[in-house]
């Protein structure tokens, strides 16, 4: 009976080892990381694998940026809409393209407005509280092009 709990012990153990190989080469296919005056910042999601990716790594930054477009019935992923994140005084620490539906930006803990636009139509801001341990989260959904 002992030789068979071991075994089990080894198996999990070899399971355990297999998901955190494939959970840090998930997280290692994505983008590099970009510098943006005090912030850092990666952007994209476009595939259904890159997806994953950047959901994976979610835990990893700050802030996270999702972007969509609501369409029919159901809101889709969108890219090329342009983000800009100011501080509590106002002043832009970033302000880029998105390159898919995904922007998880590291930034000094603090208080931030995020704006987002596409095709010309700007959504409200929203206000976000960065903190050095948790994760803020600013979801826009874009109205369909007519």
């Amino acid at each position: 009976m002992k030789v068979v709990l071991r075994n089990v012990g080894v198996a999990f153990a070899s399971l355990l080892g297999a998901a955190i190989s494939v959970h840090a080469a998930q997280v290692s296919n994505l983008p590099p990381e970009r510098v943006a005056g005090v912030a850092s910042y990666i952007s994209g999601g476009v595939s259904d694998g890159e997806v994953q990716r950047f959901q994976a790594a979610f835990k990893q930054y700050p802030l996270i940026v999702e972007l969509y477009e609501h369409s029919g019935s159901r809101d889709e992923y969108t890219a090329d809409a342009h983000v800009r994140i100011a501080d509590h005084k106002g002043t832009t620490v970033l302000e880029q393209r998105a390159d898919g539906p995904f922007m998880l930006v590291r930034l000094p803990a603090g208080d931030y407005t995020v704006t987002a636009s596409l095709h010309g139509q700007a959504l409200p801001a929203h206000r976000v509280h960065v903190t050095d341990s948790g994760h803020a989260h600013s979801v826009f959904v874009f109205p369909a092009q007519g």
